[in-house]
């Protein structure tokens, strides 16, 4: 994998990207760039990202981790969770839709809704789409 894609801090110049990558998931823009890393391809381009959330008590709550559809398959997804996951020792997310299997794969468990932070469970809390998309609350300790 190391040879598709590096990771880095993400930079101004990504946002485009970044911004069109949510929109194309129905999201919204990425609020900022604080704690974002971009995977990038060989011409520093990014082809995914992840964004991390922390809770009160500091824990480490992926907000969202998202890839280009022609880069999906290729591990920059489980890349991007598994550099999270090595630095913060701990991750909480709110899996969506068909993300389930791929969080599951990666060893990731069910848990209550209660364990993840406020913030990151905005999108969910009277979403028109919640029984479609199915949210599950997971965790996943190093």
């Amino acid at each position: 994998m190391s040879d598709l894609v590096t990771l880095r801090p993400a930079e101004e110049r990504d946002v485009p990207y970044l911004n069109s990558y949510c929109y194309s998931e129905g999201m919204d823009n990425v609020p900022s760039l604080e704690n974002v890393t971009v995977a990038v391809n060989a011409s520093d381009e990014p082809v995914g990202f992840i964004r991390l959330a922390f809770s009160d008590a500091g824990i480490a709550h992926v907000n969202p981790v998202v890839v280009h559809p022609v880069w999906r398959g290729y591990g920059v997804g489980r890349i991007l969770v598994q550099d999270a996951l090595d630095a913060h020792g701990e991750l909480r997310l709110v899996s969506r839709g068909s993300s389930l299997a791929f969080y599951q794969a990666m060893g990731f468990q069910n848990i209550p809704w209660s364990d993840i932070a406020p913030g990151v469970t905005d999108d969910c809390d009277g979403c028109e789409l919640r029984e479609e998309c199915q949210p599950q609350p997971m965790r996943k300790v190093k």
